[in-house]
């Protein structure tokens, strides 16, 4: 809001479940890896 003096927009109650959703189930992945888990995701039908 400061560095680009524009006013507050709301991003709105449901802005986490919007981001990339692949990018997150990427980072989960690498988090269990990394405690030592082997992941295999298989997508719904």
């Amino acid at each position: 809001m400061l560095l680009r003096d524009q006013p507050y927009q709301d991003l709105g109650p449901n802005w986490l479940a919007r981001r990339n959703d692949e990018a997150h189930a990427r980072r989960l992945v690498a988090q269990l890896e990394r405690l030592g888990h082997t992941v295999v995701i298989d997508p719904a039908a």
